[in-house]
């Protein structure tokens, strides 16, 4: 009887919200290994997925790594996320967007990695109302979009006649939580609507709105809200689709077009708590409505977001927040 081993799948910014919730899940069928700058993430307690903890601007201490573990595939996940701090960190947008994934790419050559999976963001579209494709204009309004954006060409340039085939993944607002895994969203700050608006209706504290004057059906930002489980699986997808296919890009989302005053009034009927509102100025950068076409994704990833109703995705929020009062884990709210 053949015996076959299993194929190394190294994750960067493993310890991350998206990250974490791979590598668990990935574990049951890959040798999984995390580079991440941050200590172990607390929710993966499995020995089998090794961690190395490490800059990855530091481009000869992860070619070590690399050339230790000779991975197949490479996710890469690492970066500075989110609009929130643009005004604050614009030098960690450069650094941890635009050198790492530089780095990424010249290891991927080095080593003839087999697969690169890199996450992007719905950020790197031009403003419009219409669902997203995946040929729609480009043009990012902010500095995340535009280093994300950045990493795309970098990839599709540099490895258009390399051995590594990839997948550039576009991410619309990954939410929730795996709850039979006990693995979610855990940031500290925690920025991301959904996980603050569960918080403030637990604590009775006020729920800000960054703007209610947007042209939409109740004057506040749409957008289009994806489970982490869903997210997971079409990664998985995406690394099986290069067997046998050419490089890609793929929306994943949901194609779903849910308001900021949708999420809050569903969490707190599900709750049963009357939300306190306070509205705020819009943030820079946001825009009226974000949401993607998945047909592409459907077709050729055969991918659909089966968990990513709104109140899936409430619900199993819910239920990740109790778990963390319960083991009495702790974490700060940015409003």
């Amino acid at each position: 009887m053949k015996i076959y081993k299993k194929q190394k799948m190294l994750i960067t910014g493993g310890n991350g919200y998206i990250g974490s919730c791979l590598a668990k899940i990935a574990s049951n069928k890959y040798d999984v290994f995390i580079i991440d700058k941050k200590e172990r993430n607390i929710f993966l307690k499995q020995k089998k997925i090794s961690f190395f903890r490490e800059n990855l601007n530091n481009l000869s201490k992860i070619k070590k790594i690399f050339f230790k573990i000779k991975p197949n595939i490479v996710v890469h996940l690492a970066g500075q996320s989110t609009i929130d701090f643009i005004n604050k960190k614009k030098k960690s947008y450069l650094n941890n967007n635009i050198n790492v994934t530089q780095n990424i790419i010249k290891l991927c050559k080095i080593y003839k990695i087999q697969k690169l999976i890199f996450s992007s963001t719905a950020s790197v579209y031009k403003e419009g109302k219409k669902p997203f494709k995946e040929n729609s204009k480009l043009k990012p309004n902010n500095l995340y979009g535009k280093t994300k954006l950045k990493n795309e060409e970098d990839i599709q340039k540099s490895l258009k006649k390399a051995y590594t085939k990839y997948c550039i993944l576009r991410f619309f607002n990954v939410c929730s939580s795996l709850v039979k895994e006990k693995i979610g969203e855990f940031h500290s700050p925690e920025t991301h609507l959904i996980p603050k608006v569960v918080n403030h209706l637990f604590m009775k504290k006020k729920i800000f709105i960054y703007g209610n004057d947007y042209n939409t059906r109740d004057s506040t930002a749409i957008r289009d809200f994806i489970h982490i489980r869903d997210i997971l699986n079409g990664i998985l997808r995406a690394i099986n689709f290069l067997d046998k296919n050419k490089s890609e890009i793929f929306n994943l989302g949901s194609a779903s077009k849910i308001s900021v005053m949708e999420i809050i009034n569903k969490s707190s009927q599900l709750l049963e708590v009357k939300p306190l509102i306070k509205i705020k100025k819009r943030r820079i950068g946001d825009l009226p409505i974000l949401t993607c076409n998945i047909q592409k994704s459907k077709k050729k990833l055969k991918w659909y977001p089966k968990n990513s109703t709104l109140k899936k995705i409430i619900i199993d929020e819910i239920k990740w927040q109790k778990y963390l009062r319960q083991k009495k884990y702790k974490r700060t709210f940015y409003n």
